[in-house]
């Protein structure tokens, strides 16, 4: 679950993340222009596919995958299921540590509430035609495991987390027609 993946990532000390919101550099070019729906080849979980807004190549683009990833975070934690975080972020080391927790949790049978992670801050995107970076401070709701029986486990409960500075990190696609996330912190 998100509390699991934020707790493991702030215990763990992430990847460099920016601390201080970073000034954009670098407009959009022409070739960032958005394709048209029927260009674009599926992406993401059938029943929650990356949307149009975050599959452009430019800082909009960059933004919109964000809280989009955010969103497949806090989804995929209630099914749990990590691969379509996986799928995202082929090369993202801390992307596939919050999945391989929610294969984890599924496969010991663990009912996963709360640890929703929500962007509390304005974005600071650093962006390029092919690559962004994007600083922002996150909340992570406090977070449960319970066994098969309905009994907390215990160790695997987490108070929410106020203020975590985070950042994201994606690379542009050409074959997927999208972001794909290279780093995350979280805290």
């Amino acid at each position: 679950m998100l509390g699991f993946a934020a707790a493991v990532l702030v215990l763990t000390g992430c990847s460099e993340a920016p601390q201080q919101p970073a000034a954009v550099d670098a407009a959009p070019t022409s070739a960032s222009a958005s394709p048209t729906e029927e260009e674009l080849p599926p992406l993401g979980p059938p029943d929650f596919p990356v949307p149009d807004e975050a599959r452009t190549q430019d800082e909009a683009g960059a933004e919109a995958f964000l809280r989009y990833y955010i969103e497949l975070i806090n989804r995929q934690q209630a099914v749990p299921d990590g691969q379509p975080l996986r799928d995202l972020g082929p090369d993202c080391r801390e992307c596939h540590v919050i999945a391989q927790r929610f294969d984890d949790a599924a496969a010991a049978g663990y009912k996963l509430e709360g640890g929703q992670l929500s962007i509390t801050s304005d974005l600071g995107t650093k962006a390029s035609p092919n690559e962004a970076e994007i600083a922002f401070i996150a909340r992570a709701e406090a977070a449960a495991a319970y066994g098969m029986t309905g009994t907390p486990i215990a160790g695997l409960q987490y108070p929410a987390q106020e203020a975590l500075s985070s950042g994201l990190g994606v690379v542009w696609s050409p074959t997927d027609e999208s972001w794909l996330v290279s780093k995350l912190t979280i805290g």
